[in-house]
């Protein structure tokens, strides 16, 4: 990359996310990501009981965790650590899917044409020209936001989102809900299945 000295990180405020998907249909647009695949999903559940109800929103994608299960699960030593970003090196991977089902919260899957790993990787090509990441650019509440690490001092209240006691995002998350973590399952890639509106219903 151009700025090899940089370390980039993702900021998502939960409380500004309208629920658009908008950043969805962008990643999947700039990455060509197949029918039914996705590498950035928003996951949705409501909560409270009548008339004091809410619906809740988690933007969630590849955390680009810090010794990332990922990674170490790759066979092929496809899948490596750069400015911060995991990235899969298309040219190693063989599309085993090792690395699928290390993920604990299904943000890999391969490609069923090209039979490749893919991820979030923070638009990193658009990074290196001094874009936005598509998520980034598209969202229409400024809830996304990509920052150097030097910058992460401006978001106190930011925190990793786990689902797994042994997770390390560097992607923070401000006000998620934690119990949103029910609806991810480790080694399952995301799917039109986590917006099952009827299965996760919450009041509390």
């Amino acid at each position: 990359m151009s700025d090899i000295a940089k370390q980039y990180r993702m900021v998502i405020d939960v409380e500004r996310c309208i629920g658009c998907h908008a950043c969805e249909v962008a990643c999947k647009q700039e990455f060509e990501a197949p029918l039914g695949f996705f590498r950035t999903m928003t996951l949705y559940m409501d909560t409270g009981n009548y008339p004091k109800v809410k619906r809740e929103f988690l933007p969630i994608m590849c955390r680009q965790c810090e010794d990332a299960a990922c990674l170490h699960a790759c066979t092929q030593k496809a899948i490596v650590d750069r400015n911060g970003i995991v990235m899969v090196d298309s040219e190693r991977c063989n599309g085993c899917g090792e690395c699928i089902k290390a993920c604990s919260i299904g943000a890999i899957y391969v490609n069923p044409i090209s039979r490749i790993a893919e991820k979030c990787n923070l638009c990193a090509h658009r990074l290196e020209i001094g874009m936005k990441p598509a998520c980034e650019e598209t969202c229409v509440s400024d809830a996304i936001q990509i920052i150097e690490e030097k910058e992460l001092k401006r978001f106190a209240n930011a925190k990793g989102f786990k689902n797994a006691a042994t997770d390390k995002p560097r992607t923070l998350h401000i006000n998620a809900n934690g119990i949103m973590a029910q609806k991810l399952r480790k080694g399952h890639p995301f799917s039109p299945m986590n917006y099952e509106i009827f299965t996760w219903a919450v009041r509390s």
